[in-house]
């Protein structure tokens, strides 16, 4: 039970310390909660209220939990955000509460008390504004793919966290600086794959895992290991793109949680797919399947996982299919991811409307595949490059199965769109 003052006396020290890093109390609760969860595995359930009877004394020692993430959060020791536990004599409070007073103001105080310990200069509010600018980098690549401004921003982002290192801060918010700088790079890598560049994302991931590993941070070596497996099949080493996508399926990440669980056995699945192994394939995606449906909704994750649902496994599991030639299935799969995804997702609408296009033009329906390539072609997000590569798969795949028609004339005729994002990352 919190510890009830029942002569209120406002916590000046919290109340300053919120003013100075610019907390407000949904705020403040909120990076509370989500802090809980880090050490406990269940979110907090800090409220707005809970903040401010902190504020206003009502409550002057908060519960074990919340005095462990608030000391998490801000970097600083309970008594110096001015709680005293209840045990403590009101003139032992007054002392502390002087003694605060006085060392804020830049004299030291006489009072026989220990000395307050310096605060740290980096603290957890700090890691949260960056993961901010990390959550606003990715969804703008879900609506424009992988775009070099994308990529600088991530970079720029990335430096920025690894400068902080230079200040003083405590052990766990060092590796939460070198995860956010991890997310930071390994975005980076993911523009550079979604834009077909192998090279460059493969120096970044190389990158990216090393500051995973100075993070101790398996959801970090998890993300990594499923770009470095789309990358090796994008470079045509198959066998590492499988490797890589059992790998991933082998972090602590993945094996406490379902939703990671599922996307390492659709990646594995594609894998095998593309090295012909279909009924490896179709195991591994039962998997994905079984593991999906396990999968808690009341857990917190980074933003960039909020792409993975049933509608993605589903257009992961059409390309499994077409692999294995069965295009019609395959396309009924890409119809439902289509139809699940976000209207943000305009990179991935773009994308698998092209994969939409190709499965149609497998099955002799030329007139219906133009009519979808063209829908594709027409969108913003088309212009990057795994779009632009499936569009011109397309146009070759076309011109051998229906040379000459009416439909390869509407396509061979279609405006080129030169559409591009007017703002910046």
């Amino acid at each position: 039970m919190s510890a009830v003052n029942t002569e209120r006396r406002r916590n000046e020290q919290l109340i300053a310390w919120m003013t100075e890093q610019d907390w407000s109390a949904a705020g403040l609760a909120k990076a509370l909660n989500a802090e809980i969860a880090v050490f406990t595995g269940r979110v907090g359930r800090i409220t707005e209220g809970t903040i401010r009877k902190w504020r206003s004394g009502e409550i002057r020692w908060p519960r074990t939990v919340q005095r462990v993430a608030l000391t998490r959060v801000s970097g600083r020791p309970s008594h110096d955000l001015g709680f005293v536990h209840p045990s403590t004599p009101p003139e032992e409070d007054d002392v502390q509460r002087r003694a605060f007073l006085n060392a804020s103001a830049g004299t030291l105080a006489s009072a026989a008390i220990p000395a307050l310990r310096p605060r740290p200069a980096v603290g957890t509010s700090d890691v949260l504004r960056l993961k901010q600018r990390v959550a606003h980098l990715t969804v703008l690549d879900e609506q424009r793919g992988g775009q070099e401004p994308i990529e600088q921003a991530s970079l720029t982002a990335a430096a920025d966290a690894l400068k902080l290192q230079e200040k003083s801060a405590t052990d766990p918010v060092r590796r939460r600086l070198y995860v956010v700088a991890a997310d930071c790079v390994g975005l980076a890598a993911w523009c550079r794959i979604d834009a077909c560049d192998p090279e460059t994302a493969q120096r970044h991931l190389e990158r990216a895992m090393t500051l995973a590993g100075l993070g101790r941070d398996s959801v970090a070596q998890f993300r990594i290991w499923h770009f470095m497996s789309m990358l090796s099949a994008q470079r045509g080493d198959l066998n590492q793109a499988l490797a890589a996508a059992q790998a991933s399926r082998g972090t602590g990440a993945a094996r406490r949680d379902h939703l990671l669980a599922s996307l390492a056995h659709a990646r594995t699945a594609l894998a095998h797919a593309q090295l012909g192994d279909h009924q490896a394939a179709r195991r591994s995606a039962g998997y994905a399947e079984t593991a999906l449906a396990k999968a808690r909704t009341d857990i917190p994750r980074p933003d960039w996982v909020a792409f993975y649902n049933k509608g993605e496994l589903d257009g992961l599991t059409g390309a499994i299919l077409s692999k294995a030639g069965h295009h019609q299935e395959a396309e009924a799969h890409l119809h439902q991811c289509l139809a699940s995804l976000r209207p943000e997702q305009h990179r991935n609408r773009a994308l698998y409307s092209a994969y939409i296009a190709l499965e149609q033009i497998a099955q002799g329906d030329a007139e219906a595949a133009v009519h979808t390539a063209l829908q594709a072609d027409a969108m913003p997000a088309a212009a990057t490059g795994r779009t632009s590569q499936l569009l011109t798969t397309f146009t070759t795949t076309l011109t051998t199965a229906a040379p000459g028609s009416d439909a390869a004339r509407d396509w061979a005729d279609r405006p080129r769109a030169t559409t591009a994002w007017k703002d910046s990352a």
